[in-house]
This record gives structure tokens, C-alpha cells and sequence, in this order.
């Protein structure tokens, strides 16, 4: 069984989603609409072309480094071309079941597949009303959302936005259905049939799962103890994220990532410490939304809530769990995950590295602009080939250099059509990974 032991150990097998037409193209442009306030601003301009040769790129360095590399609409498609009639429909009551349309077994495409059920938006003569897919996200190039691998086995996600719930359903199909993954993959958890009397299913998604070494995972999660048959997992970490609607966007691997062993590349300002003292204070961060806030409403223009400094107040707080008798155990409170991380010997604190470079002087209101910027460019949404060796965009100089200073090599990846919301690590949902 393929397992994966670390975040920076030497990644062995991944998968990927080559999804750039669907990412920009095919959608109407307002707010909204695909559950993104980045959404006009980013897709009506992109070019698709290019934003191609780009992705290109992310299986170019994987393979360059010996990881096998398995993509989902490859994968999709050939499980289509080869599959019966009964096949075929057990696939349709997979991905559509509860809805009140789904497209015949005969008909099932690739289309249906990645942009829904009709996957083209049309006009019905008969009904006099325009019809549109029933869903749209499904394409989306982030596999690492909406399943991920642990040291004792693979999880199917349950994703938080409504519009994004036929993701993993998709996604399991290639699990189920390519015939290296069906026997070199254990799903140990799909969190969309759990029937644990919830009114709702959990949220689970990939992108605030890290598996931090063999004993620690930054989620909680009852069923990973219970399929951890040899007692590896010693701890399971919660880590809180900001409040509605940042966390829309804001999974914890967009703020904490792992070059090496030993190392962090960490969004500053987001976390307190009591155990690092120079760590660029949480405060400058809520004085400057204070400032932004006040500055939209002397001017009258509106400002979401997502830069509510309330939002990030709490955030980065470490609960830890370990196995108990009648499932997980709270045992502690830290002030951060970074805390714990020193705490528990995973992290050297002269080794954290800071998304911008570290500030000049003390409250470098200058810095933590540079570090907002670079880290909405997804600076920090780095992914480790092997110790010591990052995928990371390219344009986010300041980063790659501090990255590259404490003696990690960096891969830069093209990133003007494609680093707008995700980066290398919600591209990437590594399947196999060493200790």
C-alpha cells in the first residue's frame, strides 16, 4: 500500500489535473460564480494558450525527478473508453446520485465528467428557460482538495462550498478505476458516506490536511486513529483558519509549508509564538485591516469582511488530540501551530522561513505589504520533490530567495496565467511519500 509519511520526504507518486480550459474558459464572468472573490479579475483576461504551456510544466519537473506522475483526465478517459454498459452506470449513480438529472450510461463522456450534466449550457425551446451544467468546479486543477494520503491510508474529502461537492466524487472514479492506483491505494475514509448521524456530511479537505511525520497530522480526524491499525499516529493536530469568508480561500497550506526536514516556509504576521522571539507580530497585521477598514469607510467604498481583522484574531491556534478510549482526546492548547511544531522537536527555530524575507525593523508595515502580495501570488503554496528541493512560483523573488538562503533549491515554475488562487501544493495530492 502506497503511503505518504511526510510533507518534504522524497515524493515517490502524484496526482495531477490538467484542467486549463475549464478553469478560465466556459463560464459566465460575474462574482461569484464559481464561489471566488478573485473571480473577474482573474479569468477574463487569461490567456489559454499560454496558460497551458505553463501548467505543462508542473509534470515536466515531477518527472525529471523520477516521481510517477498519474493524471485525472487521462485516467478518466481511458476507464471510459474501456468500460461496459454496467459500468458505465454504476459511474453515473456514483457521481450523480441525489440529483434530479444525470446523463444515460450510453452518453456518459469525459464532458460529463469534468463540466456536468449538460456539460454545455443551452437553450430549451420547449421549457422556454436556459439550462446550465449542474456543476462547474469538478475541473478545477487542485486534486490536492479534494483527497489526500496519510501514513495509513487515502482519504476522500468532503468539500465545504456546495458548488465544489462533485469534486471528490470525480476524483474517486480515477482512484477506483486506474488499475495502478485500485491496487496500490487504500481509501481508508470517503467522508462523503459517512452516516455517523450528522445533519450535514464532515468538511474535510485536502488543503488543511499536512501530515507533518509519521506521528502528527494537522487534522482531526476519529476514523484516521481508528485505520491506524500498528498505533504510528500519536497526535492529530486542529489548527484554527480565519472565519467565513476567508475561508473561502484560506486553507492552512497556504499559510505553513514544509522544504525540508526541520524547516518551514510560514505566511508572518499570521501566527503568534511564546517560543520564537523575533517572529514579525500577528498585531501589525490587525492594525493594518484596522487601518484599511477605516480608510474604505472614510471614502465610502465598501470593503468585504474578509479583511475583518476579527477574522485572523484567533487564527493559527494549535489544538492537539491524541487516541483515547472513546475516540480523540483533547490534551492540550497551544498558542499556535508553530508552537507546537518547536515544542514536539519538528522545527528548528532559526530555520523558519518567512514568505517575503524577514522584515528590517520592527512593526515594517513596507514588509508585511510585500509578504500580503507575494503571499496572494501563493508564495507559500510550495511543494517538496524531496528534501531540500521546492516547486514554487516564480514570481515571488522575495520568497524564493529566503527559500534558497537557508539552503533550499527551488524549482521556479511560469506562474503570470496560473498563480492567482492555487499553487504547487493544491496542484499536487501526493500518493506516495517517504518518511
Amino acid at each position: 500500500m502506497w503511503t505518504v509519511r511526510s510533507e518534504s520526504g522524497r515524493l515517490r507518486a502524484v496526482l495531477v489535473q490538467e484542467s486549463i480550459e475549464q478553469f478560465w474558459e466556459g463560464k459566465f464572468p460575474f462574482v461569484g460564480i464559481e464561489s471566488s472573490t478573485h473571480y473577474l479579475a482573474r479569468c477574463p483576461h487569461a490567456g489559454i494558450d499560454r496558460g497551458r504551456r505553463q501548467w505543462e510544466q508542473l509534470p515536466r519537473f515531477l518527472r525529471e525527478e523520477g516521481v510517477r506522475v498519474f493524471e485525472v483526465t487521462e485516467i478518466l478517459g481511458k476507464a471510459l473508453e474501456g468500460a461496459t454498459v454496467e459500468e458505465r452506470r454504476w459511474m453515473v449513480k456514483d457521481v450523480w446520485e441525489g440529483m434530479p438529472a444525470s446523463p444515460e450510461a450510453e452518453e456518459l463522456t469525459i464532458e460529463h465528467l469534468l463540466l456536468g450534466y449538460p456539460p454545455r449550457p443551452y437553450y430549451d425551446r420547449t421549457l422556454d428557460r436556459v439550462v446550465l451544467p449542474d456543476f462547474q468546479r469538478v475541473g478545477w486543477p487542485y486534486p490536492r482538495d479534494t483527497s489526500f494520503t496519510t501514513p495509513v491510508g487515502t482519504v476522500i474529502c468532503s468539500m465545504r462550498r456546495y458548488s465544489r461537492r462533485f469534486e471528490p466524487r470525480v476524483v474517486r472514479l480515477a482512484y477506483d478505476h486506474d488499475p495502478v492506483l485500485s491496487e496500490n491505494v487504500e481509501i481508508v475514509y470517503d467522508a462523503n458516506e459517512a452516516r455517523e448521524g450528522f445533519t450535514e456530511r464532515p468538511c474535510i479537505e485536502g488543503g488543511d490536511t499536512q501530515i507533518v511525520d509519521e506521528e502528527t497530522i494537522a487534522e482531526a480526524a476519529r476514523r484516521l486513529f481508528e485505520a491506524d491499525r500498528d498505533g504510528e499516529l500519536r497526535h492529530i493536530c486542529v489548527v484554527r483558519l480565519p472565519d467565513y469568508p476567508a475561508l473561502d480561500y484560506m486553507h492552512l497550506d497556504v499559510v505553513i509549508n514544509y522544504p525540508d526536514r526541520g524547516k518551514v516556509l510560514v505566511m508572518p504576521y499570521f501566527f503568534e509564538s511564546e517560543l520564537v522571539g523575533d517572529m514579525p507580530p500577528k498585531g501589525l497585521l490587525l492594525k493594518t485591516l484596522e487601518a484599511l477598514r477605516a480608510q474604505a469607510e472614510r471614502d465610502d467604498r465598501p470593503m468585504e469582511a474578509v479583511i475583518h481583522p476579527n477574522d485572523f484574531a484567533g487564527a493559527g491556534r494549535c489544538f492537539v488530540y491524541e487516541r483515547g478510549e472513546g475516540g480523540p482526546r483533547l490534551v492540550r492548547e497551544d498558542l499556535s501551530f508553530v508552537d507546537y511544531l518547536v515544542r514536539e522537536g519538528k522545527l528548528d527555530p532559526d530555520e523558519i522561513i518567512y514568505v517575503g524575507g524577514r522584515p528590517e525593523k520592527e512593526n515594517d508595515v513596507e514588509h508585511l505589504m510585500l509578504a500580503l502580495m507575494e503571499q496572494a501570488r501563493g508564495a507559500s503554496n510550495i511543494v517538496a520533490i524531496k528534501p531540500g528541493l521546492v516547486i514554487a512560483y516564480e514570481r515571488n523573488h522575495a520568497t524564493n530567495e529566503e527559500l534558497r538562503g537557508h539552503g533550499v533549491r527551488v524549482k521556479e515554475w511560469e506562474d503570470s496565467y496560473l498563480d492567482m488562487l492555487g499553487g504547487p501544493h493544491c496542484s499536487t495530492s501526493p500518493l506516495w511519500r517517504d518518511s
